[in-house]
């Protein structure tokens, strides 16, 4: 009987050890496994979460394969972070309670054999102490450091790698996720928090200029066009009286002159448009349109200035750039007046060229003279013969 007690008690202790074995290995195995699970939501958190909205328009314009499920995930970001969220939360929790335990039972053996003195109680503390540094340090790296890191390099291809797997998994814990999107709602509202509106993130114009700067400093922006684009945010900082060319400079017509002088004037002054006073400077009573004059011409023959001006457009010296800009577009005119608000005197004219000088810098044609000399339409106001 004893014989037969013995036997039973060696049978069960090898389907013990047998068990135990299947165990360890079955968690030594799911450790790798938990650890790239939990990296995989990591890689996607970080990878969702900085890829840019336009850049995801522009490759699915392109046909880029997989950018429409991205463009879907990235629609609802909030539930997807939740369920990235989820995922880390869960392979972590999982790793810890599998990945410990596993690597305690290897290292306890390991402690018995180097210091057979010490107690098992001291032994197996030292053991799981070493083995949850352990697990701790490859979580952090493998699960962690390295997939943040890898997403954030590349954000589009990370996107693009988990987007079909983040799809699935996001239409699998849609009831969990609104569950506890839910209660962090009442938690949050419990508290005197509104939450009724998402913030939604913009640029600044401050920082639009630094992220121009830094396209240029990675060289995807040449320095031509940088510098286009800086100049395009000043003019709504820029005032008329900045740009304008002064009264003084002003190269105008006088409304009685003889014709042929008026020809003259055009093409000493090689300019299509030119403002046209009666007698007195202040008094402008029209642009004419150099173009039209030589059309009339040879329609007619014989032309009366006056048949050929266009209505003046007058702007204030304070007003801006960009409002002068959005004035030509309106009016479908290329010239206007600035006038003094309170005198009603002329104090200059302002361009359409003038403008685009402002942002692409001098423009230079056929009539223009080399740097260092004014030009001529600019050096004379010519005015009325007697």
């Amino acid at each position: 009987m004893t014989l037969f007690v013995n036997q039973g008690s060696l049978m069960d202790s090898g389907l013990s050890l047998g068990t135990d074995h299947i165990g360890l290995m079955l968690a030594l195995f799911a450790v790798p496994v938990l650890v790239f699970i939990n990296g995989f939501f990591v890689a996607a958190e970080f990878a969702l979460v900085s890829i840019r909205k336009t850049r995801i328009e522009e490759m699915v314009n392109s046909g880029v394969v997989g950018a429409t499920k991205v463009q879907k995930i990235i629609e609802n970001l909030d539930q997807t972070i939740a369920a990235t969220q989820l995922g880390i939360t869960v392979a972590s929790i999982g790793l810890g309670f599998v990945g410990e335990p596993a690597a305690a039972r290897i290292l306890f053996p390991l402690f018995q054999w180097v210091v057979p003195a010490w107690k098992d109680v001291t032994v197996h503390g030292i053991a799981t102490l070493i083995a949850f540094v352990g697990v701790t340090f490859i979580h952090v790296v493998f699960g962690e450091l390295i997939p943040k890191t890898l997403a954030l390099r590349a954000p589009e291809k990370a996107s693009l790698a988990v987007s079909s797997t983040m799809l699935l998994f996001n239409t699998l814990t849609l009831p969990i996720i609104r569950l506890m999107n839910g209660t962090a709602l009442l938690v949050i509202r419990s508290m005197g928090i509104s939450v009724s509106e998402v913030p939604v993130s913009v640029h600044s114009v401050e920082e639009l200029k630094l992220l121009i700067e830094d396209t240029e400093e990675a060289g995807i922006l040449e320095a031509e066009q940088a510098t286009f684009l800086q100049n395009v945010f000043q003019l709504s900082s820029k005032t008329v009286s900045e740009c304008m060319i002064p009264r003084e400079k002003m190269g105008m017509i006088e409304l009685n002159l003889p014709f042929d002088q008026v020809m003259e004037l055009i093409r000493d002054g090689g300019h299509t448009r030119m403002p046209v006073f009666d007698k007195d400077i202040d008094n402008i009573v029209g642009i004419v349109n150099t173009k039209d004059l030589f059309y009339l011409i040879s329609a007619k023959g014989v032309v009366v200035l006056e048949d050929a001006l266009y209505p003046v457009i007058y702007l204030k010296p304070n007003a801006t750039i960009a409002f002068a800009l959005k004035t030509f577009k309106n009016s479908h005119r290329h010239m206007a007046v600035v006038r003094d608000e309170v005198s009603q005197s002329v104090l200059g004219l302002i361009t359409l060229e003038d403008i685009l000088e402002e942002i692409v810098g001098e423009i230079e044609d056929e009539h223009d003279k080399p740097e260092g000399s004014s030009r001529i339409f600019r050096a004379t106001i010519r005015k009325r013969r007697s």
